[in-house]
This record gives structure tokens, sequence and C-alpha cells, in this order.
């Protein structure tokens, strides 16, 4: 049997987000701040970024601030509809 955990809103939380690599340094994390600003979420510290060992994705920690339900949904819709984005939790 599994446990179901409800978030508790407002919440500060580290997304984890794993995009293709880019050879512009930065791209994938201006796309990410993009985001952020566009659903009105805001960053809780700074970014930081692990390559995969072949190169081909780049893993990021991003800590936000998520006040509500419906802006984690938003969030991840964005975050969904980048064409970069492999996937997010």
């Amino acid at each position: 049997m599994t446990e179901q955990h409800e978030v508790r809103y407002p919440v500060t939380i580290a997304l984890k987000v794993v995009m293709h690599s880019k050879e512009e340094v930065g791209k994938n994390v201006a796309d990410l701040l993009d985001i952020l600003a566009k659903t009105e979420i805001p960053l809780r510290g700074k970014v930081t970024e692990n390559k995969s060992s072949a190169g081909k994705y780049t893993s990021y920690t991003v800590p936000v601030y998520v006040e509500n339900k419906e802006k984690m949904h938003a969030l991840y819709e964005a975050l969904k509809a980048h064409p970069d984005v492999k996937f997010a939790i």
C-alpha cells in the first residue's frame, strides 16, 4: 500500500528539471527563469546544475516558492510545454 502525502501550501520546494543540454551557456537557466516569471513563481535561492555523463542532458535544481496548487499546476504545464524539458519533479 502506498502512502499519499498532500502538499501544504504555501511551500518552498526544490524543483528538479531535466533538459536537453545546450551548447549556449546559460540558455536553459534563462528559459527556466522565464517560465518562473511568466507563472509568477519566485525563485528562492540559486539554480544548480549537473550534466549527465554523456552530456546529452542537464539536470537543474530550482528552489521555488509556490503559493497554491493552481500555481504549481501552471508551473508544471509551462515546463511540459517547453520543447527541451525532458521531465520535471
